[in-house]
């Protein structure tokens, strides 16, 4: 036993159901195929409709379902493969040579197969989506129950089922009805965004809560408990995020349902995921909502009727301080086409285009002679928030932290004893223009002395002794010139911080050239 109990992760519980019950009751279950662990092909036709049947949904970086394993092995053990198939189905959709060795730890105590779900077929046939999910089909080749979660009760709850279908033979149409589960609605498990923040949703299955959301094993915040439903809203890490609702059981166990969403950014290399993006507004998702919500604005698509209906689910985007304008002046529709299929209120166009219908005076800055990155690939959202922010501009981050999450080389220069102003409050665009320019050097506002001048006055600067536009009298290794190879503002001083007073470039200041 102990080497099942590895840290091999965090638990991902749970199943996305129409309803709040084990659903799949009485349903037939149609035979899929697949590559087992060795490489070799599984087919369910071999049982289906012979024996009964427990498909056990896992993945090896889930510690829940790695702690069932020793018990999905006992359990097949005791009840013999005459009369019991259990059938493992692995979700880890990369990366086959680690999930084999992972396993093969336990190849000698292994008594089923393992199936991987490589492209995520076999478990979106399930409409299982979180982990770990447990299917139990009778003889019949029927669904009896799905038991979602890893805990003491849940497994007792799907023993005692077991036991009955296996040894009292009992069908799916002879079971009673299995106790609710918690199950997230959404997003989907295994699935990516582009989004920075995203809003989980589940059914309470009769808990009284409270439900309490954990993002990557750490900041927790407490979900809106409406009886039936639960839902919060949550940030998103670049990557991979470990989204974890804990709740409190009636034997007062702990409850856990998680998934893995994987935020990826718009731009940039070397942080991609396989998963497919998920996207709410389709015919599926949007059908488990009807039977409560009206998902269809009334009114004839009317722009004032569509930016209330919108808001019924996403007023949120109004309570920042800095709200792009169209929300609350001009609405939804401005941006989203309220007639695109199959995934609905697509937007009307992409990248900065769709920026230019409304800011076409900005469109000037994209014809400079030097465009930064994200400008010059159209991608205004990496940097301004499409909907609202805390901050001026729908920057998604205060300047400074904006440009330094990206030009991460600056962030020793925040470590100096000595910062220039604009540097330090983070005033990047002091001196530099975030869009374009036609100075080739970092998109400065400026050439040389000018750019100085912008803050320090004529007055100043005639205090300032040292000359500038000539050449030096005599070289220091390291001395920076014009390309004239005159003195400038930057011989002397670091524009963005020093360790030397007055930022200084060269060690010990003056003296470093001027031997006093």
């Amino acid at each position: 036993m102990g080497r099942w109990r590895r840290s091999v992760g965090w638990v991902c519980l749970g199943l996305l159901l129409a309803a709040g019950t084990p659903s799949f009751s009485a349903e037939k279950v149609q035979p899929f195929t697949g590559m087992t662990l060795p490489g070799e092909t599984f087919d369910l036709r071999d049982y289906l409709g012979k024996v009964p049947i427990l498909l056990d949904f896992g993945s090896i970086y889930c510690s829940s379902c790695v702690k069932s394993l020793p018990r999905l092995v006992n359990l097949q053990n005791r009840h013999g493969a005459d009369r019991l198939r259990v059938v493992g189905i692995n979700l880890d959709t990369y990366n086959v040579a680690r999930v084999r060795r992972f396993y093969g730890q336990f190849k000698d105590m292994l008594s089923f197969p393992v199936v991987l779900d490589l492209n995520l077929k076999i478990s979106r046939a399930f409409q299982v989506t979180t982990l770990p999910t447990y299917v139990l089909v009778d003889r019949t080749g029927r669904i009896v129950q799905t038991v979602v979660g890893y805990n003491e009760g849940r497994w007792n709850e799907l023993e005692e089922a077991v036991r009955r279908v296996v040894e009292e033979g009992a069908t799916a149409g002879q079971m009673g009805a299995a106790a609710e589960n918690v199950v997230l609605l959404t997003p989907d498990n295994f699935t990516k965004t582009y989004q920075d923040s995203i809003s989980v949703v589940g059914l309470t299955g009769g808990r009284k809560g409270p439900f309490v959301l954990r993002l990557n094993g750490g900041s927790e915040r407490e979900a809106k408990n409406y009886g039936k439903m639960f839902w919060v809203r949550t940030p998103l890490s670049l990557g991979s995020n470990y989204i974890e609702i804990r709740y409190p059981e009636e034997d007062g166990g702990q409850g856990n349902l998680a998934i893995v969403l994987f935020r990826e950014p718009v731009m940039g290399e070397g942080l991609q995921s396989p998963f497919p993006e998920f996207q709410f507004h389709t015919p599926d998702h949007e059908d488990r909502c009807r039977r409560c919500h009206q998902m269809e604005p009334e009114g004839g698509g009317e722009v004032a009727v569509i930016t209330t209906f919108c808001l019924r689910c996403h007023g949120y985007l109004t309570d920042q301080t800095w709200v792009h304008g169209p929300i609350p002046v001009g609405g939804c529709s401005p941006c989203h086409d309220f007639t695109s299929k199959p995934h609905k209120y697509d937007l009307l166009n992409q990248g900065a285009d769709l920026c230019f219908t409304c800011h076409d005076d900005i469109r000037a800055q994209f014809t400079r002679t030097n465009v930064h990155g994200p400008v010059a690939m159209g991608f205004c959202t990496v940097c301004h928030s499409p909907h609202g922010s805390p901050f001026k501009f729908q920057l998604r981050l205060p300047q400074g932290d904006l440009c330094l999450s990206c030009h991460e080389s600056m962030k020793e220069k925040m470590n100096r004893f000595v910062l220039h102003k604009p540097f330090a409050e983070g005033n990047c665009s002091g001196c530099h223009d975030p869009h374009s320019s036609d100075n080739p050097r970092y998109f400065l506002k400026g050439v040389g002395e000018a750019l100085c001048r912008r803050c320090h006055d004529a007055e100043t600067l005639a205090r300032h002794k040292h000359p500038v536009g000539r050449p030096p009298k005599f070289l220091v290794p390291g001395m920076r010139l014009d390309p004239d190879g005159n003195l400038t503002c930057l011989t002397c001083h670091d524009p963005h911080g020093s360790d030397s007073d007055r930022m200084a470039t060269v060690p010990g200041g003056c003296a470093g050239c001027h031997q006093m």
